[in-house]
């Protein structure tokens, strides 16, 4: 692809179309060369922060030597503070909440921000704590991205596989659909936003309030 439009489309409210997909997916991309750039077994006992330390690192070092040129646009940050919209009470300082990761995109105005909460899946780590207030319940309180569209969570796999992690939430979403406000016209599916991202799953929510509905991106990654 030749010129800036290759790169990332304008603008979000206009081209709703091209940030599904360009910019959701070159997400998704940096994260798999992270991953890529880790060895996965030597995870398998750690702390959810200091696996995403390692990842976004990882990304970090693509971004430093970018393959593409999309990849120039880009930049990720680990654990970095959330402002809340002006409709809610304001929190300052060391107050705020922390996102775990956001990978921005300078081609856009407003710049394009994606948010990945991330949560450990094995033992003592179980699919209701991924979907808890401390996980996707992140999102649907509006604590994170709440003004956006969609979002994103994954879920470290130190046991077992993706697929039966991948069930283990479904089954929660299914059992529980109105404790998650999980969409009637989105339900949880398995949705690879790339292939080299087999276990990538996409599910709807309800926010309330007013607010408009967000789309999840549920990535599980094998840590051990």
């Amino acid at each position: 692809m030749k010129g800036r439009q290759s790169y990332q489309p304008g603008g979000r409210s206009g081209n709703a179309a091209d940030f599904d997909a360009l910019f959701i997916p070159r997400v998704h991309h940096l994260i798999k060369l992270g991953y890529d750039r880790l060895n996965p077994a030597e995870y398998a006992k750690c702390e959810e922060t200091a696996v995403t330390g390692e990842l976004v690192e990882a990304v970090g070092d693509v971004l430093d030597y970018p393959g593409e040129n999309w990849m120039r646009f880009f930049c990720i940050h680990d654990d970095p503070p959330e402002n809340q919209p002006k409709h809610r009470r304001v929190r300052r300082g060391r107050s705020r909440q922390r996102v775990d990761i956001r990978l921005d995109c300078s081609e856009f105005s407003p710049r394009a921000r994606f948010r990945f909460e991330c949560k450990r899946l094995g033992a003592g780590h179980t699919a209701g704590g991924y979907l808890g207030e401390k996980g996707l319940g992140c999102f649907l309180n509006a604590e994170y991205a709440a003004a956006d569209p969609c979002g994103g969570m994954l879920g470290y796999v130190q046991s077992e596989d993706e697929q039966t992690w991948a069930a283990r939430i479904e089954r929660s979403l299914i059992d529980s659909p109105q404790k998650y406000s999980l969409r009637h016209e989105s339900p949880w599916r398995h949705e690879p936003v790339i292939e080299d991202l087999p276990h990538t799953y996409r599910s709807g929510h309800g926010r309330g309030r007013g607010r408009q509905p967000i789309e999840i991106y549920h990535s599980l990654l094998r840590f051990w």
